[in-house]
């Protein structure tokens, strides 16, 4: 992007710049960036199609070169200050509160978690904004103190500054902080609690079996264990296992603590169950309460003060 705006500034800087010239040198640069056949030639072509069409004056490509200047190349910098993480903040406190209210308190740290993590994260990301807010308004200040624009210039290009950045963050930081999340809180319990010789679950069993963590077991075999606010539509992936597809991965069952059980039904837990599944949820919840002695459901739907317990003595078994 530095580049690309030097270049922009440099074509501009003769007399009477010729706009086919200066375009066609731009997107050349544009192009010589990514080797011909690429994913990343392609979408730098879709954007040069796109810009073509807008970029008619000597103007218009001055106005590239700026947003390039001051927004695009802060806005990276920018990013790279946010948090990819919000485990710092959070893990203290959990295993504090755990420390306090032990295998009870499980019921409460996901969510607490996902609170502490999302409160510090969302004020680093203020933190961040706000500073490149001001320097961009300091800029524009500066053009407005020369008539270079007008007032509804400023405040357009000031907002859409925002706007971008915020899509970028939507799009990019906070679903992935958002995963990590839920994998950080697994592995804090885990840990917690003593449990050994866990692992991060590679991807490709993540996808399949909806699990953050593998516990490796004495025998070789493996309990897959997630940790999440709710199932939600992954009911439908931890539901569909069979027999081979666990023995070709070695998983001797899953197992699922959730904090929400709004979208659960008998049938669901009943599902997961019969693909070796386990479903964890509150104590006290409704859902636990009515069918806990439930044939069809027996064994599979478990309340979360027996999660370690239960863990501890799988793992005891393969032994």
């Amino acid at each position: 992007m530095l580049l690309l705006q030097q270049a922009i500034n440099t074509l501009l800087s003769v007399p009477n710049p010729k706009i086919n010239a200066c375009k066609g040198a731009v997107w050349k640069l544009l192009r010589d960036m990514h080797r011909s056949g690429t994913q990343a030639a392609s979408k730098v072509e879709k954007l040069i199609e796109y810009l073509d069409r807008l970029i008619n004056t000597g103007k218009d490509l001055e106005i590239l070169g700026f947003t390039i200047e001051h927004i695009i190349i802060p806005t990276n910098m920018m990013l790279r200050r946010i948090p990819t993480s919000d485990r710092e903040a959070a893990e203290r406190i959990i295993r504090g509160y755990l420390a306090e209210e032990g295998e009870a308190g499980l019921k409460d740290v996901i969510l607490m978690w996902d609170r502490i993590g999302e409160r510090w994260c969302m004020e680093a990301e203020r933190v961040v904004i706000v500073a490149g807010f001001r320097l961009l308004r300091e800029t524009l200040d500066d053009l407005l103190r020369v008539n270079k624009l007008t007032r509804m210039d400023a405040d357009q290009t000031l907002t859409a500054f925002v706007q971008g950045f915020e899509r970028r963050l939507v799009r990019g930081v906070r679903p992935g902080r958002a995963g990590r999340s839920l994998e950080d809180v697994t592995g804090v319990i885990l840990e917690h609690f003593g449990i050994e010789n866990f692992v991060d679950a590679p991807e490709h069993i993540k996808a399949v079996f909806e699990v953050d963590k593998l516990i490796i077991l004495p025998d070789g075999w493996r309990i897959g264990v997630s940790c999440k606010r709710t199932l939600r539509e992954r009911w439908k992936q931890a539901a569909s296992l069979n027999e081979q597809r666990l023995g070709e991965a070695k998983i001797k069952k899953t197992l699922h603590v959730i904090t929400y059980t709004s979208d659960l039904t008998v049938s669901k837990i009943r599902a997961i169950g019969e693909s070796k599944g386990v479903v964890y949820v509150p104590d006290d919840d409704h859902l636990l309460k009515n069918h806990e002695s439930d044939p069809e459901v027996l064994g599979y739907i478990r309340p979360m003060s027996a999660f370690i317990s239960d863990l501890k003595a799988a793992s005891m078994q393969s032994g």
